[in-house]
């Protein structure tokens, strides 16, 4: 079966936004319970959002114009860099559990920063967009989760210098923006490839009655 490009970007936009609140889910276990319940939970969503991120890629891909826009080419990019990103936050978080902590601590933080590099250029590429609530939505969401990601790396430091408690709510923050940028995404594609109306030729003018009703009452 070939997969239209518009179906892949929505299809990961909507895995993107589940894997992302799973992840939030499995950072708030962690975060207030001060251990590490909740690891399993980040790691299965930062996977389900590397695959999401991966389809979005695709499906830009095969959207690509003939002139290939520099918009485009951000968002392809944006996307890979994401999907990346969140298999480096998913071995990484998968270390912390079964290997040395402090190594995946490390890799998970690197994770981030390359999760909130490609979110940028996916921001970065919707400025160069005409305006529109695609253009303004893709802007928020794309940023939100750069931030949430940079936020994500922010709070590994701190967790490594053995300041967990800040750096647990730094975390705790930075999943739940990813969370907000994921659903301003989902709406974004939504309006992006929603139905067009038929566009009315120029000149197609319209009659109440037509000639040969008006001949015959004359």
């Amino acid at each position: 079966m070939d997969f239209q490009g518009e179906d892949l970007v929505i299809a990961g936009k909507w895995i993107l936004g589940v894997g992302s609140l799973i992840d939030a889910i499995g950072q708030t276990q962690q975060s207030l319970s001060g251990s590490d319940q909740g690891k399993d939970l980040i790691a299965k969503g930062n996977g389900i959002e590397a695959f999401g991120n991966s389809l979005q890629a695709i499906g830009r891909t095969k959207l690509l114009t003939p002139k290939r826009e520099l918009s485009q080419i951000y968002t392809i990019l944006g996307a890979w860099l994401q999907a990346a990103g969140n298999t480096t936050n998913a071995v990484g978080v998968d270390i912390e559990i079964y290997g040395p902590e402090e190594e995946g601590t490390v890799i998970d933080t690197l994770g981030s920063g390359i999760q909130g590099l490609g979110a940028a250029f996916e921001a970065v590429g919707a400025t160069l967009l005409e305006e529109s609530d695609y253009r303004t939505l893709t802007i928020f969401g794309g940023g939100f989760i750069s931030l949430g990601a940079f936020l994500g790396s922010i709070g590994n430091i701190y967790v490594l210098n053995k300041k967990n408690v800040l750096g647990e709510q730094i975390l705790l923050v930075g999943s739940w923006f990813q969370v907000l940028g994921s659903f301003l995404l989902i709406n974004a594609v939504t309006i992006e490839f929603e139905p067009k109306p038929p566009l009315k030729p120029e000149n197609d003018y319209s009659y109440p009655y037509s000639y040969n009703s008006f001949s015959n009452t004359l």
